[in-house]
């Protein structure tokens, strides 16, 4: 057991995870987020970091399973047994019929029904994929088709969190000791990164731990960049392709029903080329004015939020792994090539520079945190104040700089800060390399790309000086 991995246990006992045992219970290949894995094989992880696969498999049998197995759930249901089932449920509104529908993926039931009361205590629903255990029932009225009903839902809770318990722990950790326990964590092997490409790989978290940062990372295919925002944590709301609304996104007139941008911290557009954009005038009008200040309308419905925004796309690459093209948005949608667009996005990340997914960058025996933990510790960083206020204290922009660059800069920095010294512990000459150079470099991303559309918007980003 290395150092690393002793100092991971013995500082963060209750929420270390061998993330070798996730590949062991057989789950791997479904799509399940990392925080559902970690909470099941912490719930059968013995002290020395022993898993009790029998008790695993008999729970997922019984409550986790696949579409192969719903003819065993459907027969424990028809023969009058309550059900605990755990799946991403979502729930659509049938408006001919005037009623709820319950969507149960794993049993391939779409009419399910569901309580009101349920939908009252749990609104995310409305939205989908929201993870929770449902108990389910069956019921067969003379005359009338059976039914099944969900009598009862709770969303899975994460383990019991302390911010300021995970604060003070940074300092018992060197900082290239604190970089690789949040890869790991993330669900990679540290020792495939050189320390940029960790710093990389960190960036993608920004957006996790400071309000409405923005992101785009383009990138060649398999590099997984899709898979930390779909599986790391259950405040993240990724959107693969497909028809989008006004109304999914920001407010249901119809409905009278906040979208998902009230309810998540992170919304992510995955493989942006195959997304449309349903009254794409309107929703881009939206959009741009949301990515600027926070606040969007929709008719006579005014409303704020703070998810920020991330795009994700594949583009073609030479046969040195670099992009063909110097502007790097041309196969890109049309939105995406609008300067007023661009601009609101806080940085760019050059996805081409992190190696591939490969077989050793995701298999290593040591601990890590567990993915449930950590996305509540991510979550709760937003609300800190104290890191940007350090930035603003410590960083000197001159007066003629573009305010927009500024305000990305200071925000990319800050989340770097609360990822990397969330105890703001460091000197001048850390704060510059860790944070503000990486801020710079990917605010300096998005100039470089507005500057080849428009000339008029300079390449650089500007000069900053450090304050003590």
């Amino acid at each position: 057991m290395s150092d690393l991995d002793k100092k991971i246990i013995d500082i963060f006992k209750d929420v270390a995870i061998r993330k070798s045992l996730t590949k062991k219970v057989g789950l791997t290949d479904r799509a399940l987020p990392s925080f559902i894995i970690d909470w099941l094989v912490s719930r059968y992880m013995d002290q020395n970091g022993n898993l009790n696969i029998g008790k695993v498999n008999t729970f997922i049998e019984k409550h986790l399973p696949d579409r192969t197995k719903k003819q065993l759930i459907y027969d424990r249901l028809f023969r009058g047994e309550k059900v605990k089932i755990i799946d991403a449920y979502k729930v659509e509104i049938d408006l001919k019929r005037g009623e709820y529908k319950l969507l149960i993926p794993c049993l391939d039931i779409n009419n399910a029904e569901i309580s009101s009361l349920i939908i009252e205590e749990n609104p995310k629903l409305l939205l989908g994929n929201v993870w929770g255990v449902g108990t389910l029932q069956y019921t067969l009225e003379e005359g009338k088709e059976g039914k099944v009903s969900m009598i009862e839902f709770k969303p899975m809770e994460s383990v019991k969190t302390d911010l300021d318990y995970f604060i003070q722990a940074r300092q018992d950790f060197t900082l290239q000791e604190w970089m690789d326990l949040i890869i790991k964590t993330m669900g990679y092997n540290p020792n495939f990164y050189t320390e940029q490409q960790k710093i990389w790989m960190i960036a993608r978290l920004t957006p996790f731990v400071h309000p409405r940062i923005n992101l785009i990372e383009l990138a060649p295919k398999g590099t997984g960049k899709s898979s930390v925002f779909s599986k790391l944590s259950r405040y993240c709301w990724l959107i693969s392709g497909g028809i989008v609304t006004r109304a999914q996104l920001f407010y249901n007139m119809a409905e009278k029903r906040a979208g998902i941008i009230a309810f998540f911290d992170t919304i992510v557009l995955d493989e942006v080329q195959t997304i449309r954009f349903q009254k794409p005038e309107e929703i881009i009008g939206a959009l741009k004015g949301y990515l600027a200040s926070g606040e969007f309308k929709v008719m006579g419905y005014q409303g704020t939020a703070e998810a920020g925004f991330v795009l994700l796309a594949n583009i073609p690459m030479n046969a040195d792994n670099r992009p063909k093209s110097k502007f790097l948005f041309e196969t890109l949608p049309y939105f995406c090539r609008e300067t007023a667009f661009l601009d609101r996005f806080h940085g760019f990340l050059p996805g081409w520079d992190l190696p591939k997914i490969k077989k050793g960058t995701l298999e290593y025996e040591g601990y890590a945190l567990r993915a449930d933990y950590f996305s509540e510790i991510l979550h709760q960083l937003r609300s800190k104040n104290s890191h940007l206020e350090f930035v603003k204290r410590h960083i000197s922009f001159p007066s003629e700089a573009y305010i927009r660059d500024v305000k990305a800069v200071e925000s990319l920095t800050a989340a770097l800060l609360k990822l990397l010294f969330p105890d703001l512990n460091l000197d001048l000459d850390l704060l510059n390399q860790y944070c503000l150079r990486p801020a710079f470099l990917l605010r300096k991303g998005i100039k470089g790309q507005l500057n080849l559309v428009d000339p008029e918007y300079p390449s650089e980003v500007g000069e900053y000086k450090l304050l003590e």
